[in-house]
């Protein structure tokens, strides 16, 4: 990353951009059915097929809205989700990183768009009556104290956006120096793996339009915290843009998306077999924000200790001064013995 930025790489930067936000939309849905349908698989449960997610999103946007007294504002919520979620789309890296001076967001600001789609994503529910109601407002909260509780992760970008972290991350083996980080990335992966909704009593009162943007986000949200955790996990699968020229970018960015669907396979067995554990919904969120916490702190403190550790100074062993010590090297005057 050597090259300046131009007006050629600042097209193809927004280009990349442009596709990638594209195409994580797309696959969402996919993404979501295939995981909901191997999660059925793996406990012997008949499931509709992964496409079957798109089918429904569909006929939910040809469908008349149904209003009752507490919904009024159930279409603002999650248009604004549904935004931001795209949004989101557009800020994860998928297969390449963008030029140096580009404008790039940092880790905190990602986290927060991501955890404000799943606030609005709770609001319908949680302005309805009853027990419903309750249950929309701890979710609320568990939304709302995600963030404090992925402090420590975030303290590893340190003041650096998320492409030059990643950039730094690009050269680092996980095995080895970059071990600490594969932490961090598991730790935004149980965002995802232990956030688990039940749809269909978050969005019963949610209709047409507003149920289709409501699955959409939701997928949409899930994408992109699958997608964050995957990069900081393994940022060396990302296109490193301006080193060799763009038809060399080019060719890394085709790999880049190969390896992008190879992590997202592996993403969706994880998922698959996490959520085969039924918990409550109050233990759940208890377990998700601890295992974060504990695994944020634990990266976090592996990789400061990495990083204040001083370098060993090497040791240099006069042998001279060590014959001389304790004599004098002038040279004795005359008729004194030396």
């Amino acid at each position: 990353m050597k090259q300046d930025l131009t007006w050629g790489w600042a097209f193809g930067c927004v280009a990349a951009l442009a596709i990638q936000a594209a195409l994580m939309v797309l696959v969402a849905p996919w993404f979501a059915g295939w995981v909901h349908r191997l999660a059925g698989r793996l406990v012997g449960e008949p499931r509709f097929p992964a496409g079957g997610r798109w089918q429904e999103i569909w006929h939910q946007f040809r469908r008349p809205s149904l209003y009752g007294r507490q919904d009024g504002l159930n279409g603002v919520f999650c248009a604004l989700a549904l935004v931001l979620a795209v949004l989101a789309c557009g800020l994860v890296p998928v297969f390449t990183l963008t030029m140096p001076g580009f404008p790039a967001p940092g880790m905190l600001l990602v986290c927060t768009i991501l955890l404000a789609v799943g606030v609005l994503l709770d609001l319908p529910q949680a302005v309805q009556e009853a027990s419903a109601a309750q249950q929309g407002c701890a979710a609320i909260v568990a939304d709302a104290l995600l963030l404090p509780v992925l402090t420590p992760v975030l303290l590893l970008t340190g003041a650096h956006d998320l492409v030059a972290f990643l950039g730094r991350l690009h050269v680092l083996s996980p095995i080895t120096e970059g071990a600490p980080y594969v932490l961090a990335g598991v730790a935004l992966f149980l965002a995802t793996a232990l956030a688990r909704r039940d749809e269909q009593t978050a969005s019963a009162t949610l209709s047409g339009p507003d149920r289709a943007m409501w699955l959409l986000a939701a997928d949409c949200m899930q994408m992109c915290w699958v997608t964050l955790a995957a990069d900081v996990a393994w940022a060396g699968s990302l296109a490193m843009p301006g080193e060799s020229g763009a038809e060399n970018w080019l060719t890394q960015c085709v790999e880049g998306l190969g390896l992008w669907m190879f992590k997202l396979l592996v993403a969706s067995l994880m998922l698959a077999v996490l959520r085969m554990a039924l918990l409550p919904a109050g233990r759940r969120a208890r377990v998700r924000l601890g295992a974060i916490f504990l695994l944020g702190v634990l990266a976090w403190q592996v990789t400061s200790s990495h990083v204040a550790a001083p370098p060993a100074e090497p040791e240099n062993h006069n042998v001279e001064d060590e014959n001389t010590q304790g004599y004098s090297t002038e040279p004795a005057p005359e008729g004194e013995p030396s």
